[in-house]
């Protein structure tokens, strides 16, 4: 990105930078449209819900920037960067992403078709999907108490992975909606599928690095300093993949994507990435964690993570309350997006 900002700096022409915006919107957006499309049609075919492919290959998809990052920073022995990344992203998933797909939607709003299944398959989380979410980060805490992660912790964390896809093989069913008519004009297979979703993926990252690097360099020839430029643009620029993907979701109706990749993407992050620092790392004598990542951003973490989990269970069961209490438990879907940019505001004012 340095030697990006540099070359457009030395040119002082803005057509580069904003025709490098311009692109990247277009291929952003065209990317999240085909990702959502192609997610309910992989669901159709396969016979299982949005929910669970948003959580599994929608979940990956999103974390691999966080794994090569842990590849990475194995590579040059910057470790903090990896887990700050993990936990950063985690926060953000859930409040900035779920938060953002709150805003005056129902994330458990059924289709008269999913009413018509047993209750088990018409809820969109079982009490099974909050074990791995919940797991990976109460180990990761226990694991980082002396900040440290040895070989053996990540092991560990890795296998919470076994867990992961046990759950998600018995609640392969969730939130299964019956086709409301055969698409007879598509004729793509399985394979084919996947591999549109897989393209759709790539656009979405392709798209987000060219608005980045675009609006970065916009903001450099038009005088904007360097910090500014990475507290804000870089900031929201790591998100724009899951942003994107959100707002198409939220335009189709089709929610429980993010709910899916929300849980599945913040558990890979965390039992994909950690083990690659814990295992291919430098050793315990020389992998020596920043405390603040523990003291202070682990546990907005595990409180995010607390909340959101809270918030899905109790919002699963509404129907059995009040007017009242229900009207609550739908408002306090944006407390998720206040305390996000809450938090961020913390860290920034910690940083000057």
């Amino acid at each position: 990105m340095s030697e990006y900002a540099a070359f457009i700096s030395s040119s002082g022409s803005i057509l580069i930078p904003l025709t490098l915006l311009i692109l990247g919107l277009i291929v952003l957006i065209y990317g999240a449209d085909k990702l959502i499309d192609d997610t309910a049609e992989m669901a159709e075919r396969l016979g299982t819900s949005e929910f669970i492919i948003g959580l599994t290959i929608i979940a990956l998809g999103t974390s691999l920037p966080e794994v090569f990052v842990g590849i990475q920073s194995v590579m040059y022995g910057a470790e903090n960067i990896a887990i700050g990344t993990v936990i950063g992203s985690n926060i953000a998933n859930i409040g900035l992403i779920f938060g953002t797909a709150c805003i005056g939607r129902g994330i458990y709003k059924r289709s008269v078709l999913v009413k018509k299944l047993p209750t088990q398959k018409a809820n969109l989380v079982s009490k099974k999907q909050y074990i791995p979410l919940l797991l990976s980060v109460f180990v990761l805490g226990i694991f980082l108490r002396d900040y440290l992660i040895e070989p053996w912790e990540g092991f560990i964390i890795f296998a919470i992975i076994f867990i992961f896809l046990a759950t998600i093989f018995k609640d392969k069913a969730i939130g299964v909606e019956l086709p409301e008519e055969d698409n007879e004009n598509d004729d793509r297979g399985k394979l084919g599928i996947l591999m549109s979703l897989l393209f759709a993926i790539a656009l979405l990252f392709l798209g987000s690095e060219a608005t980045l690097m675009g609006a970065t360099g916009l903001a450099l020839n038009l005088g904007i300093s360097e910090a500014i430029v990475g507290l804000s643009l870089v900031a929201i620029g790591t998100s724009l993949p899951e942003l994107a993907a959100t707002i198409s979701a939220i335009l189709k109706n089709r929610l429980k994507i993010i709910v899916g990749n929300v849980i599945g993407s913040n558990v890979l992050n965390i039992v994909l990435v950690v083990p690659i620092v814990a295992i291919f790392g430098q050793g315990k004598d020389l992998i020596k964690l920043d405390p603040v990542l523990y003291n202070q951003d682990f546990f907005v973490m595990a409180a995010m993570t607390l909340l959101f989990a809270s918030f899905l269970w109790l919002h699963s069961l509404r129907d059995n309350f009040r007017k009242p209490f229900k009207t609550m438990i739908n408002s306090s879907a944006y407390s998720f997006i206040f305390l996000y940019f809450l938090y961020i505001i913390f860290r920034v004012t910690m940083k000057i």
